[in-house]
């Protein structure tokens, strides 16, 4: 039983992957969530030197025809461009108050500390 998914990489071939928003939620919907996806993936693409030969953005997911990046692997390309465009697109909420647009630095709340 293999514990991980036998990855297929360092034989300089193009990917395809599909992946989708949280839930299948309709993140991407907007012009203005499109363009700042578009700008990230740019953004990953240069700083992993990787090659996009095509792509696909639709409301809930995504399709990338994508090379191997010459700095590290692919599924570390993947997690940073997701990781990035969310945190772009994400309100900022503070946790403890709730004020949008705002985060816990500036509204100077305190978080509770749950003791077990």
């Amino acid at each position: 039983m293999r514990l991980k998914p036998v990855r297929y990489q360092s034989q300089r071939c193009l990917h395809f992957i599909t992946f989708s928003c949280y839930r299948r939620m309709k993140l991407l919907d907007s012009v203005d969530a499109r363009n700042a996806f578009e700008r990230e993936l740019e953004r990953v693409r240069r700083w992993y030197g990787c090659y996009i030969t095509g792509y696909v953005v639709m409301p809930e997911h995504v399709h990338l025809l994508i090379s191997e990046p010459e700095r590290s692997e692919l599924s570390v390309v993947m997690q940073m461009l997701k990781q990035i465009t969310s945190r772009r697109l994400r309100p900022q909420i503070c946790p403890t108050c709730g004020k949008s647009g705002i985060t816990i630095s500036r509204c100077g709340a305190r978080r509770k500390r749950w003791r077990s």
